[in-house]
């Protein structure tokens, strides 16, 4: 605006020609055309502000929405992608809960149709029945470290809001892939588009960890699910829940091959060595809590996967967990060294997240074990996935039986693995177990 306004006060002068600029000199930067340039950001809002809306899942019973999300348009047949987790509530309870769209100066909200999900990676595809005028692309590559990008959604219910931030590429060593986005990804804005100034989708708001730091899924996934929804034909609530066990099952078997396929390291704790990182996307960690006046001391060692999988608002998967406690005391005797570690032994792990719509009652078989010699007591408890035939979660207790005032305390917590992969896993972590002396 500037450049024009000061354009046309020169040509009501005589205009005198402007000497030829000399050359730049060499290792001298040269001016970017505007022209090349990225959109400014309020131009980019604009342009594609139509094509991202907002989801809404309604209860059937009350009439009223129950939560709210986001989704974009990718098709022009009125496919959008939208996380896994906000839509999560019709494929578990689609007796309950429906969804419907509220579109950029949509006077009434947009009913949509369910067509396929992909639960491991936290996508869903929706789809209108009438098509739209227009619709995003899913980029094919990853743009550079440090690239700017943007993330739109609904935030809060404030209406559909574009934010700036940094692409810092994928996580590391995590069970599932993750892109860090830094900039501010809100409640509301799950399921929404993070784009390039051209406007390409890059990932999917899925997460946020607050101060600026949130997640997205990489777009090559939502590019495989919209390929397979494309060819879909009309798939009713049983044939999803189909699918979601279908991909729980392939993800177990992917985990169970990952950690069968190489040794259990060994992490030395006290007399004993226990098993260590398992696996690289296992975040590890120990504490020895430190006070005078208790006559024992427990250090811990434990390590997780810091992420899960979303199966409804109240129940997930796709964990691995372990925690060794080892216990040790010059002050008590025997028998009171034995009563404290029988109460460690009773302690029941924290559990993965379900409710008992989601899951069976544990069941649990005890038995004394020989370990290369290490006598260790033994419990497996699992529990089963009511809606999906085949999973269960498994807990595998076990402490050490060989010194009269020492020992090591362990448990691993498997969430969504078959029962034949449940006990590989178990007896493999049985044989990291071992006595130093």
């Amino acid at each position: 605006m500037f450049a024009f306004i000061l354009a046309a006060v020169l040509t009501q002068s005589p205009v005198v020609p402007a000497a030829p600029s000399p050359p730049p000199a060499p290792g001298t930067p040269e001016a970017v055309p505007l022209s090349t340039l990225p959109p400014a950001t309020h131009e980019l809002f604009q342009r594609i502000e139509g094509q991202v809306a907002q989801v809404r899942i309604i209860e059937r019973r009350s009439g009223t929405r129950s939560s709210i999300g986001s989704a974009f348009f990718v098709s022009a047949a009125g496919h959008a992608v939208t996380n896994y987790h906000v839509i999560s509530d019709v494929v578990i309870h689609p007796e309950d809960y429906t969804a419907e769209l509220v579109l950029k100066g949509g006077a009434e909200p947009v009913p949509v149709r369910l067509v396929d999900v992909d639960v491991v990676h936290d996508l869903a595809i929706i789809q209108t029945a009438t098509p739209v005028q227009s619709f995003f692309d899913l980029d094919d590559r990853e743009p550079p470290q440090g690239a700017r990008l943007f993330a739109m959604g609904n935030p809060r219910d404030l209406g559909t809001t574009i934010v700036e931030g940094t692409y810092n590429g994928f996580i590391h060593d995590a069970l599932y892939e993750r892109l860090h986005f830094s900039g501010a990804i809100n409640p509301g804005m799950s399921g929404g588009p993070t784009l390039t100034g051209e406007g390409r989708v890059v990932g999917v708001n899925v997460a946020t960890m607050g101060n600026q730091v949130g997640f997205l899924v990489p777009v090559k996934h939502a590019r495989a699910l919209l390929a397979r929804a494309l060819g879909a034909k009309d798939s009713g609530a049983q044939a999803l829940l189909d699918t979601v066990r279908a991909q729980l099952l392939d993800n177990q078997q992917r985990v169970t091959e990952r950690l069968l396929g190489a040794p259990v390291p060994q992490q030395t704790l006290g007399s004993y060595r226990v098993p260590g990182r398992w696996g690289t996307f296992l975040k590890c960690w120990g504490d020895t809590p430190h006070d005078p006046e208790v006559p024992y001391t427990v250090t811990n060692y434990q390590c997780s996967s810091e992420e899960d999988i979303f199966v409804s608002s109240r129940h997930r998967t796709g964990v691995v967990a372990f925690l060794h406690q080892h216990a040790t005391s010059q002050k008590l005797g025997a028998l009171r060294f034995s009563a404290l570690y029988s109460a460690l032994f009773s302690q029941d792990p924290d559990a993965v997240e379900a409710t008992r719509q989601d899951v069976t009652n544990y069941r649990c078989q005890s038995e004394f074990v020989d370990v290369a010699g290490l006598p260790v007591r033994a419990a497996l408890c699992m529990r089963a996935y009511r809606k999906f035939p085949g999973l269960y979660d498994l807990v595998l207790r076990a402490a050490t039986l060989n010194a009269s005032t020492s020992g090591v305390d362990t448990s691993l917590t498997l969430a969504g693995f078959t029962a034949d992969n449940g006990r590989k896993l178990a007896r493999r972590y049985l044989e990291g177990l071992s006595w130093t002396k």
